[in-house]
């Protein structure tokens, strides 16, 4: 368990959040949160269920990588996926890469992407990362405004370049 695990908001009486690792039986309510990441096109690039559990089990067996999900009272409400991505650049430190942060549409605001983030941040300074990084589309305002309340800055200019 992560020692985000146990935070609980006393000012708004909000139920526990619960941050831990994702186990193969949460690769349903996964792939749901990964539909409302991506509305329009996730569906398109849906893969079948037993593709998916193979994936799954792939990226679980690397210790550089940590897909984490959010409960709250037993439900899965959140999500994200953390890459250590070790380099020969900034004395050989590595940094961290959070990717499909999605928190379930009924949860947003209620503090289950701040613990996610936490717990991200707690994995990645263990794996001694000089950074972390993140992507988010430039249309994503309310997205972007989270990310800036938890600290994170604009430092560079991100590019990317379809390959399919």
């Amino acid at each position: 368990m992560l020692r985000a695990n146990s935070k609980t908001d006393t000012s708004t009486r909000s139920p526990a959040i619960l941050i831990r690792r994702a186990r193969k039986s949460d690769l349903p309510l996964l792939q749901a949160l990964y539909d409302q990441l991506h509305l329009n096109t996730y569906l398109s690039m849906r893969v079948p269920p037993a593709k998916f559990g193979f994936a799954f089990n792939k990226i679980a067996r690397s210790r550089n990588h940590s897909i984490l999900v959010a409960e709250i009272a037993g439900r899965i409400v959140g999500t994200c996926h953390l890459i250590i991505v070790p380099h020969l650049g900034h004395a050989l430190k590595p940094f961290a890469v959070v990717e499909n942060v999605v928190v379930d549409e009924k949860e947003r605001s209620s503090g289950v992407g701040e613990r996610l983030m936490e717990a991200a941040t707690e994995i990645a300074r263990g794996h001694r990362c000089y950074k972390m990084a993140l992507t988010t589309n430039v249309a994503r305002l309310r997205a972007h405004r989270f990310y800036e309340r938890l600290g994170w800055k604009r430092t560079h200019f991100g590019y990317s370049l379809a390959l399919e």
